[in-house]
């Protein structure tokens, strides 16, 4: 007869098994939390299905806020000028440089130097027609039109400034306190001022928009798709600003952009802008290190094909420190040194060529990629606000010539390294490690 020990030794062989189990579960449930809460990317590339010409234009667009009331352009024309901006954004035009010196008279000297900077650097300028003096609905509606209209003529036909963006007003639902239903309308203000730049810039090239709203906010979008169609106005652009650290939240807007525009197709393709963009609406230390050209880079690769132009805010600091944690929101500091979303737009600017056919960008990790010249670049980052997530991904090339080829791998604010490749078949899969909010440059070429 057995002793009872050898009832109890099957057990005391499980426990191990059981502590393992209990010790390896938790683990494993958390990964698939994790992966549940968002998706890897797993990037495919048609290296042979190429497309229109990349639109480096959503990127290479520049606002200034009002940090002071001068040309806050001119120090920096060399640095912006590096950046092959295409549009400029300025506002504060007519508090800041005292245009209006009553009785019909005009003074444009101040406000021709800032433009004249601003076509020094490549660019052609936005103008944000703002404000009155207190910052309120004009008190003479003739003083204001005959304003907007001088000041059109002077830069769409004396100066002879072809492509000019007229945005009307800047914030109005926070400067001015304007409505989209009620008094003060902004309505009103759109349609007195829309058409006077018509006059005044009439018959040289140029654009009219706006609603240039603190942020997305579809009753106004509506609101002034109804006041152009009623009223048969100019309405070229349509204009936000958006601040936030998620892109999904940038996406979101987009989605509902979609929606409203169904109802009215007639402004279909219409130029959808974002005149003011960064990760947060106060300045944070994000401004000032890699994360908020992280940001930026993201941004690109998700809204490329849906937003015409990004406006990074802001090209330079203003001359004293915004908070204890930040110096502003600019590019550059006040004193003109490239921080790290300057060096951002200049990473960005590296792709060129026709866009090639890809999937597989995930939740964090997102892509685009081009044909450069035989050259095959993909554009990738991944971005995390947490500055956490890490992940290793795979970047499939397909429909290649079997060769030797030279990888380049450049990294943003980091280090460029080479190597040879043999591609034995048509598809090649480069896996490629990415840290939390980092951004690679992959440039694959044909060795011959």
């Amino acid at each position: 007869m057995r002793s009872p020990f050898w009832k109890v030794f099957p057990i005391l062989l499980l426990i191990p098994v059981l502590f393992l189990i209990a010790y390896f579960l938790p683990k494993t449930l958390l990964d698939l939390r994790k992966s549940a809460a968002g998706t890897p990317a797993n990037i495919v590339i048609d290296t042979q299905q190429s497309g229109t010409k990349i639109s480096q234009s959503l990127w290479q667009n520049i606002a200034q806020g009002g940090e002071e009331a001068n040309d806050m352009i001119k120090p920096i024309i060399s640095q912006l000028k590096l950046l092959q901006p295409k549009l400029i954004r300025i506002d504060h035009l007519f508090d800041y440089y005292k245009v209006d010196q009553g009785n019909g008279n005009y003074d444009f000297s101040r406000l021709d130097s800032a433009i004249d900077s601003i076509l020094a650097t490549g660019a052609r300028p936005m103008l944000s027609l703002s404000y009155t003096p207190d910052s309120k609905e004009p008190s003479d509606w003739n003083q204001w039109t005959n304003l907007i209209t001088a000041t059109a003529h002077r830069y769409s036909i004396e100066k002879n400034i072809s492509g000019i963006y007229y945005e009307v007003w800047n914030e109005p639902d926070l400067f001015g306190g304007w409505h989209y239903s009620k008094d003060p309308n902004y309505s009103t203000l759109y349609i007195k001022t829309s058409r006077a730049v018509a006059t005044g810039a009439s018959p040289s090239q140029y654009k009219v928009g706006g609603p240039a709203i603190t942020a997305y906010y579809p009753n106004w979008i509506k609101s002034l798709f109804k006041t152009a169609a009623a009223n048969n106005l100019p309405l070229d652009f349509i204009s936000w600003h958006k601040y936030s650290v998620n892109i999904s939240d940038y996406l979101t807007d987009f989605d509902n952009l979609n929606q409203i525009l169904s109802d009215y197709p007639q402004y279909f393709n219409i130029e959808r802008l974002i005149t003011e963009v960064g990760p947060n609406s106060d300045p944070d230390a994000s401004y000032d290190n890699a994360q908020s050209g992280i940001h930026l880079i993201s941004l690109s690769t998700q809204l490329y094909g849906k937003i015409h132009r990004l406006f990074t805010f802001e090209a330079i600091d203003g001359p004293s420190p915004r908070s204890e944690k930040s110096t502003g929101w600019g590019i550059l500091t006040h004193n003109q040194k490239p921080k790290p979303r300057y060096y951002a737009l200049q990473f960005l600017n590296r792709l060129q060529g026709q866009q090639l056919s890809s999937s597989g960008d995930g939740s964090w990790v997102t892509s685009l990629s081009s044909k450069n010249s035989g050259t095959v670049q993909t554009l990738i980052v991944n971005y995390d606000p947490k500055n956490s997530h890490v992940e290793t991904v795979p970047i499939t090339y397909r429909e290649l010539v079997p060769g030797r080829y030279q990888l380049k791998t450049s990294k943003y604010l980091g280090d460029t390294n080479s190597k040879s490749i043999t591609v034995s078949a048509s598809t090649y899969t480069e896996n490629l490690y990415l840290e939390a909010n980092t951004a690679y440059l992959l440039e694959l070429q044909m060795l011959q």
